[in-house]
């Protein structure tokens, strides 16, 4: 190639860089030259009157309605929603401020994922809050988020930084906010309130099982006593591990989700359920039955009753200046123990899911709480003699065989 020809084709490219560079620029000046920051909430609305909170997608609709004071989520059958991250989520809302407040056209609507669910693959996540005449009050389209790389200790990991949205009270107007507002989720198992049984202090557990391996119980005498097996035989030994950490599981239980009240019980195996028995030092019982595994949940019911005293026994040499302060504790714990079985109660009658990794920590088989048999020694074998290799060894002689006559 000549000198000159090489020129020209350099000259070319470089023309043609500065053109893509100009579009490129140009592109980006119809997003951003009439942007102007904003002191003025995007949405107007009564906080406190919002009683139903609807989240659409393309994929989906998620329903939370306030009843009776309560935060319900719908596609859980009215199952109560967590408060503190619904109101989380409205506050936000309300207070929602632009970082910048961009015209833009409809043409570039989709691009910044600002379509209303269901009428284009770039359709964004709608928020439609109304109050309990069932008026709308409130209206808004969340589009794309812009994310940034969160920590070069860890490639491939993001986070939000801001996030395009639109409301139909100023149509043809995008913002630019900086809440990503990851918590916007449509996934009803990620709205419920995860309270749930908290079997502590037991002191006795028992587990009848759908077969003879699975039948147990196990107890101790104090809070700070070993677990003892019931029934243990001569020659076996409880292993203290596996048999503490079962009560640790049910002191701190959790559920993945949640199932209609009315979920056929020979669906869940909750016709043929295992069963929990724990009794506690609180004076609590508590019955937890155990369906089939469904994927990698098991249904579960949960009951529970209490018999909590009234009065405090008063020690034989208490003294008088200590009775104020010890009845003072008991009726505190009293009042904490009467809460807790106020709550726990309401929880009674619904299939909960819980995982398996939990679940199969606690249907052990017997021999699974027991240490295993010692090892028999192996007998000691009987050294050989040394040999002298100065002077071997000499074979045996064969005996000398007699010809017949």
């Amino acid at each position: 190639m000549k000198r000159n020809q090489f020129i020209l084709i350099l000259v070319l490219l470089v023309a043609l860089g500065g053109v893509a560079l100009f579009l490129r620029n140009r592109d980006s000046a119809s997003w951003s030259s009439s942007a102007t920051a904003s002191s003025d909430k995007i949405l107007s609305f009564p906080l406190n009157d919002v009683s139903n909170l609807t989240i659409k997608t393309s994929e989906a609709e998620l329903d939370l309605v306030k009843k009776e004071g309560t935060w319900r989520v719908t596609e859980r059958s009215d199952y109560p929603a967590d408060f503190e991250k619904v109101a989380g989520l409205l506050r936000k809302l309300w207070e929602l401020k632009p970082a910048q407040d961009v015209e833009v056209g409809p043409s570039q609507f989709g691009r910044l994922q600002l379509v209303e669910p269901g009428k284009d693959p770039n359709s964004g996540t709608s928020i439609n809050l109304k109050d309990d005449s069932s008026k709308v009050i409130g209206t808004l389209l969340l589009g794309k988020k812009l994310t940034q790389d969160s920590n070069p200790a860890f490639p491939g990991r993001s986070f939000s930084r801001g996030r395009y949205v639109m409301t139909p009270a100023r149509p043809g107007r995008v913002f630019l906010v900086s809440e990503g507002l990851d918590e916007v989720q449509i996934k009803p198992e990620q709205w419920l309130d995860r309270d749930f049984v908290k079997a502590q202090n037991a002191k006795s557990i028992t587990l009848v099982g759908t077969e003879p391996a699975k039948n147990w119980t196990i107890s101790r005498d104090t809070e700070s006593a070993p677990w003892t097996l019931v029934g243990i035989k001569p020659g076996e030994e409880v292993d203290a591990g596996k048999a503490g950490s079962i009560p640790n599981f049910l002191s701190s239980l959790s559920f993945t989700d949640v199932l209609a009240p009315d979920k056929p019980a020979t669906e869940t195996g909750l016709d043929q359920p295992s069963t929990l028995t724990i009794e506690t030092f609180d004076g609590f019982s508590y019955d937890v039955k155990i369906g089939k595994l469904m994927e990698t949940n098991y249904p579960v019911l949960v009951s529970v009753k209490a018999t909590l005293p009234n009065e405090r026994k008063a020690g034989a040499d208490e003294k008088p200046e200590d009775k104020t302060k010890l009845d003072k504790e008991f009726k505190d714990k009293q009042k904490t123990l009467h809460e807790k079985l106020e709550k726990e109660q309401k929880l009674a009658g619904r299939p909960y899911l819980v995982a398996k990794s939990t679940v199969d920590q606690l249907l052990k088989d017997r021999s699974a709480l027991l240490k295993p048999p010692p090892t028999p020694s192996p007998a000691p074998s009987v050294p050989m003699p040394p040999v002298n290799l100065a002077h071997p060894p000499r074979p045996a002689a064969s005996p000398i065989k007699t010809p017949p006559h």
